[in-house]
């Protein structure tokens, strides 16, 4: 066999493929109307869960963001027509992804919730998303850090 003829290994077309996928994954986020890391977290979240009863506390613990971000989230994928949620004010919600009529919105969807199964697929999304609310712990934490050290480095 010829080199020519051999197959071409699979990490060889990776690049190739993500730079021509990140025009149609930018395209995708906007066209669903997510611009935060946060907000494709919960939607995912709900997607794979199917229809839920849960409180945006609940979601915000098994997906590692305070309380706050999530219920945020949840609000705009609620305006953006994204899921759909029982009405009550408080406490325990139905949370549910709201079926588009829109078929080029519904394979965004499908296309961010596919990319988000694999660790290349959500570094990919993460790239063109912003980070909010996420770890602000951990950053602070780490601030805290570098300031002590910047007092005993002028010490």
């Amino acid at each position: 066999m010829t080199a020519a003829m051999r197959p071409q290994p699979v990490a060889d077309k990776l690049p190739v493929e993500r730079e021509e996928m990140e025009p149609s994954v930018q395209n995708c986020l906007e066209g669903v109307g997510i611009s935060l890391l946060c907000e494709l977290d919960v939607l995912v979240f709900v997607y794979r869960h199917g229809a839920s009863l849960s409180s945006a506390d609940q979601i915000a613990r098994l997906i590692g963001y305070e309380s706050t971000v999530v219920s945020d989230a949840l609000d705009r994928l609620e305006r953006e027509r994204l899921i759909e949620r029982s009405q009550r004010p408080e406490g325990v919600r139905f949370y549910r992804i709201l079926a588009s009529t829109d078929a080029a919105r519904q394979r965004c969807l499908q296309q961010l919730v596919s990319l988000s199964k694999t660790r290349a697929g959500r570094l990919l999304l993460a790239k063109h998303l912003k980070l909010v609310g996420r770890n602000r712990d951990e950053k602070k934490l780490r601030l805290e850090r570098e300031v002590k050290w910047l007092c005993l480095r002028s010490i």
